[in-house]
């Protein structure tokens, strides 16, 4: 599931902790809700204080979310899973675990995680309420039901959501295949997604907006489902491959003295290249891609030299030949590049870019060639 980059706001033990934009949106959404519905209703406040705990209630709901990623997280963690991210979004909050769980039981641990979590603040926070004040009892209270509906909703069978993945650990369990697990984790996803749609429209059609919610959650799970199955077989489409199986004979250098437009009038537009290769006195000094030459303004592109914009050799992110093309993808994603320099022994050997990798995939899948 790609969100972006989105703004680090800290790191847990070496987690980044990101917030995408849309968090904002619906951090504003339920402000307004608590401080012109619920606080307005329970309590005799001003207008300053409702909006005031309001925002402060936000964030608490949205704290609860993070611990419920960083539970998983850090079950992951303890599977020696690299988990380089969290990000929270408008829907609540994504853990960016990389690789597969190696058996079932590793997934169902990772996948519990963050629904128990949110089960057990739920009820605390549902026992807090009844014995303290009226005014912080009756936020616990909030609180601690949105908690258990978080983690209850979580529950629900359809992958990608964390029941989805305890349903696939099961089917996995049963089938001794995860391919054909995460098939059937993710049709009941797809199933639970069109319920959700189906459902919220008829709400919205007969009782009011309040439906609308469902029908994009629906339709957000229904894509997530699809896009976590498409995922999960390009990886295992992947996972036999090396870099030498899939990668591009290296391109003709350019001299990095050579003015960048003519280098879009010889290059890119001639020859369709969006990786090129730079060299001065036969010495490799950098790449220049697309998008070193988008950020330039196109009257400058004339009198600007390759070697002013291109990305120097030391600072190239390459692979070798045997580096499992799983790796280099990931690579790819994680520096947000296009193209990876193919070294061997100190040598420019091949280019491989994220289209040679999923036209494999692509032939693959239309082939016949997905591996169970």
């Amino acid at each position: 599931m790609n969100l972006g980059q989105g703004l680090v706001i800290g790191r847990i033990r070496g987690i980044a902790i990101r917030v995408h934009w849309s968090w904002l949106a619906v951090a504003a959404l339920i402000s307004w809700s608590l401080a012109t519905g619920f606080f307005a209703e329970e309590f005799q406040w001003s207008v300053p204080k409702r909006w005031a705990w309001a925002i402060a209630c936000a964030v608490a709901f949205f704290a609860s979310v993070l611990l419920h990623e960083l539970s998983h997280a850090f079950v992951a963690q303890r599977y020696a899973m690299k988990v380089p991210s969290i990000t929270l979004f408008i829907f609540g909050g994504v853990s960016n675990i990389e690789g597969e769980m190696k058996t079932p039981g590793q997934e169902f641990r990772v996948a519990i995680a963050g629904p128990l979590l949110s089960l057990v603040l739920g009820v605390i926070l549902v026992a807090v309420s009844a014995a303290t004040s009226h005014e912080v009892g009756k936020v616990a209270l909030y609180l601690g039901f949105a908690n258990v509906t978080l983690g209850l909703f979580n529950l629900l069978p359809g992958f990608p959501l964390d029941g989805g993945r305890v349903f696939r650990s099961a089917a996995w369990a049963r089938t001794g295949d995860l391919t054909k697990a995460t098939r059937i984790a993710a049709g009941v996803g797809t199933g639970i997604a069109w319920i959700m749609i189906v459902g919220g429209s008829l709400w919205l059609l007969f009782f009011g907006l309040a439906g609308a919610w469902y029908v994009l959650i629906g339709y957000f799970l229904k894509s997530a489902s699809e896009s976590a199955l498409g995922q999960v077989i390009a990886d295992r489409m992947l996972a036999p491959l090396v870099v030498s199986d899939v990668m591009r004979d290296p391109p003709e250098p350019v001299d990095s003295d050579t003015s960048l437009l003519a280098i879009i009038d010889d290059r890119i537009v001639a020859r369709g290249e969006r990786c090129i290769l730079l060299s001065h006195y036969g010495a490799v000094t950098g790449l220049l891609t697309v998008t070193d030459l988008i950020r330039v303004p196109r009257d400058r592109l004339a009198e600007t030299r390759a070697s002013e914009v291109m990305v120097a050799a030391a600072d190239v992110v390459t692979v070798t030949p045997k580096t499992s093309v799983s790796e280099a993808m990931r690579l790819m994603v994680e520096r947000d590049v296009h193209q990876l320099p193919v070294i061997e022994d100190g040598r420019l050997t091949g280019i491989i870019g994220r289209g040679d990798v999923l036209q494999q995939v692509e032939a693959r899948m239309r082939f016949g060639r997905i591996p169970r």
